[in-house]
Protein backbone atom coordinates (compact mmCIF):
# COMPACT_ATOMS: atom_id res chain seq x y z
CA UNK A 1 0.00 0.00 0.00
CA UNK A 2 1.19 3.46 -0.82
CA UNK A 3 0.71 6.54 0.97
CA UNK A 4 1.36 10.05 0.52
CA UNK A 5 2.55 12.68 2.56
CA UNK A 6 2.06 15.93 0.76
CA UNK A 7 4.17 18.99 1.91
CA UNK A 8 2.34 22.52 2.70
CA UNK A 9 6.06 24.46 2.88
CA UNK A 10 5.55 25.94 -0.21
CA UNK A 11 1.40 26.73 0.06
CA UNK A 12 0.70 30.71 -0.08
CA UNK A 13 -0.96 31.89 3.03
CA UNK A 14 -4.02 33.61 0.66
CA UNK A 15 -4.02 30.35 -0.98
CA UNK A 16 -3.63 27.62 2.44
CA UNK A 17 -7.22 27.08 2.45
CA UNK A 18 -8.40 26.41 -1.04
CA UNK A 19 -4.86 24.27 -1.35
CA UNK A 20 -5.86 22.25 1.88
CA UNK A 21 -9.64 21.65 0.55
CA UNK A 22 -7.81 20.15 -2.60
CA UNK A 23 -5.28 18.31 -1.20
CA UNK A 24 -8.34 16.47 0.73
CA UNK A 25 -10.08 16.09 -2.34
CA UNK A 26 -7.26 14.76 -3.84
CA UNK A 27 -6.98 11.99 -1.18
CA UNK A 28 -3.68 12.97 0.46
CA UNK A 29 -2.74 10.44 2.75
CA UNK A 30 -1.40 13.25 5.11
CA UNK A 31 0.13 16.66 5.56
CA UNK A 32 3.52 17.03 5.66
CA UNK A 33 4.41 20.06 8.21
CA UNK A 34 8.11 21.21 7.22
CA UNK A 35 8.86 23.09 11.19
CA UNK A 36 12.08 25.03 11.00
CA UNK A 37 13.45 27.43 13.61
CA UNK A 38 15.82 29.67 11.50
CA UNK A 39 18.81 27.94 13.76
CA UNK A 40 19.12 24.26 12.36
CA UNK A 41 18.29 24.93 9.04
CA UNK A 42 18.34 28.67 8.01
CA UNK A 43 14.63 28.93 6.99
CA UNK A 44 12.59 30.12 9.94
CA UNK A 45 8.50 28.58 8.78
CA UNK A 46 7.78 27.78 12.88
CA UNK A 47 4.92 30.65 12.88
CA UNK A 48 3.41 29.54 9.46
CA UNK A 49 3.52 25.37 10.48
CA UNK A 50 1.70 26.39 13.45
CA UNK A 51 -0.79 28.95 11.67
CA UNK A 52 -1.17 25.79 8.86
CA UNK A 53 -1.94 23.21 10.97
CA UNK A 54 -4.15 24.91 13.31
CA UNK A 55 -6.07 25.59 10.50
CA UNK A 56 -5.99 22.21 9.53
CA UNK A 57 -7.07 20.47 12.21
CA UNK A 58 -10.44 23.26 12.16
CA UNK A 59 -10.97 22.20 8.45
CA UNK A 60 -9.79 18.32 8.00
CA UNK A 61 -9.30 14.48 9.86
CA UNK A 62 -6.48 13.71 7.57
CA UNK A 63 -3.62 13.15 10.09
CA UNK A 64 -0.67 15.13 10.14
CA UNK A 65 2.76 13.89 9.56
CA UNK A 66 5.10 16.61 11.65
CA UNK A 67 8.48 17.07 10.55
CA UNK A 68 10.64 19.20 13.39
CA UNK A 69 14.08 20.50 11.90
CA UNK A 70 14.80 22.72 14.88
CA UNK A 71 17.51 22.98 17.72
CA UNK A 72 14.93 22.93 20.56
CA UNK A 73 13.02 19.76 19.80
CA UNK A 74 11.33 19.03 23.43
CA UNK A 75 9.94 22.27 22.88
CA UNK A 76 8.02 21.38 19.58
CA UNK A 77 7.44 17.81 20.47
CA UNK A 78 5.44 19.38 23.31
CA UNK A 79 3.66 21.90 20.97
CA UNK A 80 2.40 19.34 18.59
CA UNK A 81 1.95 16.81 20.61
CA UNK A 82 -1.59 18.86 21.37
CA UNK A 83 -2.58 18.36 17.53
CA UNK A 84 -2.18 14.70 17.78
CA UNK A 85 0.02 14.22 14.91
CA UNK A 86 0.19 10.95 13.46
CA UNK A 87 3.61 11.17 13.21
CA UNK A 88 6.78 13.57 14.94
CA UNK A 89 9.83 12.64 12.77
CA UNK A 90 13.10 15.10 14.26
CA UNK A 91 16.88 15.08 13.74
CA UNK A 92 19.49 12.70 14.98
CA UNK A 93 21.81 15.65 15.53
CA UNK A 94 19.62 18.46 17.07
CA UNK A 95 19.72 16.21 20.31
CA UNK A 96 23.36 16.16 22.26
CA UNK A 97 23.50 12.11 22.19
CA UNK A 98 22.08 8.74 22.20
CA UNK A 99 20.28 9.08 25.86
CA UNK A 100 18.71 11.75 24.97
CA UNK A 101 17.17 10.92 21.24
CA UNK A 102 15.91 7.14 22.92
CA UNK A 103 14.19 9.48 25.81
CA UNK A 104 12.65 11.58 23.26
CA UNK A 105 11.52 8.70 20.98
CA UNK A 106 10.25 6.76 23.98
CA UNK A 107 8.06 10.43 25.21
CA UNK A 108 6.66 10.71 21.72
CA UNK A 109 5.23 7.05 21.94
CA UNK A 110 4.21 7.57 25.35
CA UNK A 111 1.52 10.26 23.87
CA UNK A 112 0.60 7.73 21.31
CA UNK A 113 3.01 9.18 18.13
CA UNK A 114 4.92 7.17 15.34
CA UNK A 115 8.06 8.66 15.67
CA UNK A 116 10.73 8.85 13.07
CA UNK A 117 14.12 9.68 13.04
CA UNK A 118 15.95 12.40 10.08
CA UNK A 119 19.96 12.06 9.16
CA UNK A 120 21.45 15.11 7.35
CA UNK A 121 23.50 13.99 4.15
CA UNK A 122 26.29 14.42 6.00
CA UNK A 123 25.67 11.86 8.83
CA UNK A 124 27.04 7.83 8.44
CA UNK A 125 24.41 5.31 9.31
CA UNK A 126 26.96 3.45 11.89
CA UNK A 127 26.49 6.41 14.01
CA UNK A 128 23.08 5.32 14.74
CA UNK A 129 24.09 2.05 15.18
Amino acid sequence: MVEISTSILSVKKEESIQKFYDLEVAHTDYFHIDVMDGKFVEADTSETMKEYTNVIKQISNIPLDVHLMVENVGEYVDEYIGVNPNIITFHYEALKNKEQIKKMIGYIKENGIKVGLSIKPGTRLEEIY
